[in-house]
């Protein structure tokens, strides 16, 4: 596991622990870090089909920086986490075809890795969608 990726995991179990705060920095920092990396990548090889991956993670930092946000910032929450829910919708309408496209490719080349990031990352769209959903649903019941 990447160290960006381990920062997602802890800004995600500060969440849990209502560290708004803290998890904002750690969602901050790893949402510029796959930024820059996509920027590089798209340097280095614009042509790449798994940009679109690349793309879907950094979107995936966004929207957990905006849910992060949205708990840091009590006055604006419901603004904050509709942004997070206006995000992943459009991450998912946008570049799921496009990831979906890239499973099958990558299935009929049999390039495995390829193959399972790309539907991981899927499904790990559906699953922060639905809880950005959800969140937002219950930050408006409790307003």
């Amino acid at each position: 596991m990447s160290e960006t990726d381990e920062k997602l995991q802890r800004g995600i179990i500060e969440l849990d622990k209502g560290n708004d705060k803290k998890a904002f920095n750690l969602f901050k920092d790893v949402y510029e870090t796959r930024q820059e990396l996509l920027l590089q990548k798209v340097q280095d090889n614009p042509k790449s089909p798994t940009l679109m991956l690349d793309a879907l993670y950094m979107i995936h930092g966004l929207v957990w920086l905006r849910v992060a946000e949205a708990g840091k910032e009590k006055t604006h929450s419901i603004e904050l986490m509709g942004k997070a829910v206006g995000t992943v919708e459009a991450a998912r309408t946008a570049l799921g075809p496009l990831v979906t496209g890239l499973a099958q490719w990558a299935k009929e080349k049999n390039i495995k890795v390829v193959h399972n990031k790309a539907l991981g990352l899927l499904a790990a769209t559906k699953d922060l969608e639905d809880m950005a959903k959800k969140a937002l649903e219950a930050r408006r019941k409790m307003e």
